[in-house]
């Protein structure tokens, strides 16, 4: 596979909006660059979010969990919109059961941390903010496309 090199420079003349070059710009970048740029931020937005979770933060620890819950919901949502990035710049890609799988398996470690850290809340309540973090971004990402494809419009 060959790599497509332009030598379109910056335009430094520009002290408006020195960072003006750096936006998406359809005439100058691909859809395979935008793609692996997107996969390596969704990437590295799951893996922090991940290890935000293994090893959890000293100050939070000792406190309840309802306090504990202004970090793991944040984090949890990274984690699950990541997720999402990811799943669908690679919904075509070979490995689909490999690549569900893995988040199947990061998810559900994922998920026992989460529980573990929340052990002075109902569990019910746990399970459902759990839940939510999980689906939340999944649904964000299909009701607009469903109701666009029931409706016909757009």
């Amino acid at each position: 596979m060959e790599v497509e090199t332009r030598d379109e420079q910056p335009d430094r003349s520009s002290t408006h909006r020195p960072f003006s070059y750096f936006n998406y710009n359809p005439e100058r970048d691909s859809a395979d660059q935008v793609r692996g740029a997107l996969l390596v931020v969704a990437a590295l937005v799951a893996s922090a979010s991940f290890q935000a979770m293994m090893s959890f933060p000293d100050a939070l620890k000792e406190k309840d969990g309802y306090k504990k819950l202004w970090f793991i919901i944040p984090n949890s949502l990274s984690l699950s919109f990541s997720f999402v990035i990811i799943e669908m710049l690679t919904s075509t890609f070979p490995f689909q059961t490999e690549l569900r799988l893995s988040y199947f398996f990061m998810g559900a470690a994922y998920g026992v941390i989460f529980i573990e850290q929340l052990t002075d809340l109902p569990k019910g309540l746990t399970l459902i903010i759990l839940t939510l973090c999980i689906i939340l971004p999944w649904l964000l990402r299909s009701v607009p496309n469903c109701i666009k494809n029931m409706c016909g419009c757009c």
